[in-house]
């Protein structure tokens, strides 16, 4: 019983710690917090706002900023401000998706590979050099141009995301698994894993109980930093035309299609680049943070 109030006692004391160092680092605090807004912006913005992305407004095509648009309108008269909280729902939707499947798959395959070793872990290997054989983005794309009419066609706008968010993700996943599972060689041989061998735990017990709380703290941290990455590559497909399809928005998409009015009005294609910045920024320094706070020697 006093053993585990102990542990008890020692994870929270771990945690305090942890959230004391994270607090410490302003700018990654602070990057929590837009993280949060913008969260909640994709979340509730576009049904709050009264505009739709889609409806064209003809007497505010290429319009500035007016109290009827706050953030003005694209070329088509449509809303830039309901554009831009619709394509930053689908660029937080696509990341959320794809770190999920990360997490989920490399994760647990990397952990599986790195405690049993032997075919399992040369089948992982393999495999990931073969994706890593192939330039990641140049990799998303192919799928995406081979599969992406087919998977519009029949499950429409929504198909099309799923598709963009997989091949994203099936250039990351092998990246999380060798982290977790260089990780999980090195833990197998500590003493904490060996003593849960010799009273008899199960490799089910030892994977989840022991192994997967101490990984857990990388795998938070790579999926944040690997976010950035996401939103960047997202925003490439859409202005090469292979992301989310017209009239949805994208913040690639805005961007693209706001490069032949710069001269007519210029802070369309100004928003959404402020948002990519915004997005790829505030991810960068919270995964910084993170990984200074799990581990002190890296600040």
């Amino acid at each position: 019983m006093s053993n585990a109030i102990t542990e008890t006692l020692t994870a929270g004391d771990r945690s305090r710690t942890l959230s004391a160092r994270f607090a410490a680092n302003r700018l990654a605090l602070f990057s929590l917090a837009v993280i949060v807004l913008l969260l909640l912006l994709a979340a509730v913005g576009p049904d709050l706002w009264p505009l739709s992305a889609t409806d064209q407004d003809y007497d505010a095509i290429n319009a500035w900023p007016t109290p009827a648009h706050p953030l003005g309108a694209d070329n088509l008269g449509r809303d830039t401000l309901a554009r831009l909280l619709r394509g930053l729902r689908v660029s937080l939707l696509v990341a959320v998706y794809v770190e999920t499947l990360n997490i989920v798959l490399g994760a647990t395959l990397g952990l599986l590979a790195g405690y049993f070793g032997g075919w399992l872990d040369q089948l992982l290997s393999r495999l990931a050099d073969m994706l890593f054989a192939f330039p990641g983005l140049l990799l998303a794309i192919l799928v995406a141009g081979v599969f992406g009419p087919a998977i519009t066609q029949t499950f429409g706008g929504i198909g099309r995301l799923l598709l963009v968010a997989g091949a994203l993700s099936l250039v990351s996943w092998p990246l999380m698994a060798r982290t977790v599972r260089s990780i999980t060689l090195a833990l197998r041989e500590r003493e904490f894993i060996e003593a849960a061998r010799a009273v008899g735990a199960r490799d089910r017990t030892i994977l989840w109980r022991h192994l997967l709380p101490n990984v857990m703290g990388m795998v938070i941290v790579s999926a944040t930093l690997d976010v950035a990455g996401v939103v960047v590559n997202e925003a490439v497909l859409s202005l090469l035309g292979l992301g989310v399809q017209p009239p949805a928005p994208s913040i690639g998409g805005m961007i693209v299609q706001s490069i032949p009015y710069l001269e007519t009005n210029w802070l369309q294609a100004l928003f959404p680049s402020l948002a990519l910045m915004v997005m790829v920024l505030t991810f960068s320094f919270a995964g910084d943070g993170l990984r200074d706070a799990f581990d002190p020697k890296s600040e």
